[in-house]
């Protein structure tokens, strides 16, 4: 994951064009690279410079190849004002830049050092080599020259946000959040800073807070589609698909080939109970991008919701295509071979579903599930051992291993958010039918499935799979 383009823009705008003294004046035009080329190539060529004031005519011809992003050429014209003398800050910093852009973050942090070693107060060398580091996934050594770069330069929003950025990329959403918060307050108009903290809040479950800073974002950037998006995401969080279908539709209006704006939408039409809808917005998310196997596992559920596993199946196939190591897809795959009977294919893909994805919970049952349907031996022992049983859905398994009853699950299921209740109230019942099932009592079973098929969430593949159920059992759903 490279860093956010904000970062790297305002540095460009703030050290690209840095124009050497020694340049005439017609070599300086960041608002007109080609014509800057055009004037340093005919002062590079007129024979009439050496030395520095050569290497100061190279270094803004760089300048403006890099804005029209020929880094190969920039970097060639650095390498020459280097060579003629021109080994100061600026010129390093630039050519690391220009190395960063290209992917080269090795070298970009060994021009970045050497920008430190030149001037150890100078801020924005720490900040660009921090940057670097991240690119390359060092987010420890990225965290520490951010660290520093504030520490010289505590007013430096643009510092903060690239620290949050760390931040998040090692999972610690306080600190970004914190982080994000002092940028705020030292530049109260980023957008990009109200969108990142809504995203850090999103990621630590907040969707309240989530969305308030989105919404600040759209405020301030109403043009931003990736910031609708992320406002739709926190809406589906709380369960208000309506807001959420609202905001995709808005991010797709203002960016029609956003693929994963339209698989948002389809995500939350399947969430509303629009299946028709959903396999639409599916079916040109994955014109748009036919390689996100994600796209073809939620159209499969969608075919799987409507009692079409033919069709689901087929796109879980394609979804292990292009990812073989999903562990989703080949887990929602198995449940579907399992609800038409082809046993052996459905243990194969839970297994290996298993395989990538020992912890858990919900694999762990489908596996036991179909093998004591099946007067396999159970293995659920084994795979508890793997699993977190001091969260949901513990109480799950616990039922099958016949250490409590389905009231006491369904007790436990109680919980103060009310999305999150409704989904283990769901679980609870359709685990229980199952489990039912297995014990050969088939109309608990089925008062179980027609309570899942009733109230579970259209986007859980519960509700479906107990509605098979119930047509298998010749029961009324």
């Amino acid at each position: 994951m490279t860093t956010d383009w904000r970062f790297r823009s305002a540095l460009f705008a703030a050290l690209i064009f840095l124009v050497y003294p020694a340049a005439a004046a017609p070599c300086d035009r960041p608002q007109d690279p080609a014509a800057a080329i055009a004037d340093c190539t005919q002062s590079i060529n007129s024979g009439k410079w050496k030395g520095r004031s050569l290497a100061a005519y190279y270094g803004n011809r760089a300048a403006a190849y890099h804005e029209q992003g020929d880094n190969d050429r920039a970097i060639a014209d650095y390498d020459e004002a280097i060579r003629l003398g021109a080994k100061d800050t600026l010129t390093f910093l630039r050519r690391g830049i220009a190395s960063s852009d290209k992917g080269d973050n090795d070298r970009a942090i060994a021009d970045f050092s050497e920008v430190i070693r030149l001037d150890p107060k100078f801020a924005r060398g720490f900040l660009t080599r921090g940057i670097a580091f991240g690119d390359k996934g060092d987010n420890d050594r990225a965290i520490a020259d951010f660290s520093e770069a504030i520490r010289l330069d505590p007013k430096d929003a643009m510092a903060f946000n690239a620290r949050s950025l760390a931040y998040l990329k090692k999972g610690d959403a306080d600190h970004a959040i914190a982080d994000l918060s002092e940028a705020i307050r030292l530049d109260p108009q980023d957008a990009g800073a109200f969108k990142s903290r809504g995203l850090a809040y999103r990621k630590k479950g907040d969707a309240d807070h989530a969305i308030a800073d989105l919404s600040e974002a759209i405020r301030l950037n109403p043009r931003d589609a990736v910031v609708f998006v992320a406002r739709g995401g926190a809406f589906s969080f709380k369960g208000d698909f309506e807001r959420a279908v609202a905001d995709y539709g808005e991010a797709i209006r203002i960016n029609p080939g956003n693929a994963d704006a339209i698989k948002s939408r389809g995500d939350a039409y399947r969430a509303k109970g629009d299946p028709d809808r959903a396999i639409a917005d599916y079916t040109e998310a994955m014109r748009l991008d036919p390689k996100d196997a994600f796209t073809f596992v939620g159209r499969g559920q969608v075919f799987s919701y409507k009692g079409d596993f033919e069709r689901a199946i087929a796109d879980y196939t394609e979804a292990i295509r292009l990812d073989p190591k999903s562990a989703l897809a080949y887990f929602v795959r198995g449940r579907s071979y399992f609800i038409v009977g082809l046993v052996e294919k459905s243990l194969a893909d839970l297994d290996q579903a298993s395989a990538y994805a020992p912890k858990e919970a919900y694999v762990a049952l489908w596996v036991d599930i179909v093998s004591r349907r099946n007067n396999l031996p159970s293995r659920l022992a084994q795979a508890s051992s793997r699993i977190d049983m001091t969260v949901w859905p513990a109480p799950i398994v616990k039922l099958f291993m016949d250490q409590t009853m389905p009231a006491d699950v369904l007790a436990v299921a109680n919980d103060s958010d009310a999305t999150r209740k409704k989904g283990r109230v769901c679980a609870a019942n359709f685990y229980s039918g199952e489990l039912s099932l297995i014990k050969g009592l088939k109309d608990e079973a089925t008062r179980f499935f027609r309570q899942a098929a009733s109230d579970c969430p259209y986007r859980f593949n519960e509700r479906g799979d107990a509605n098979a159920e119930l047509k298998a059992l010749g029961a009324v759903p």
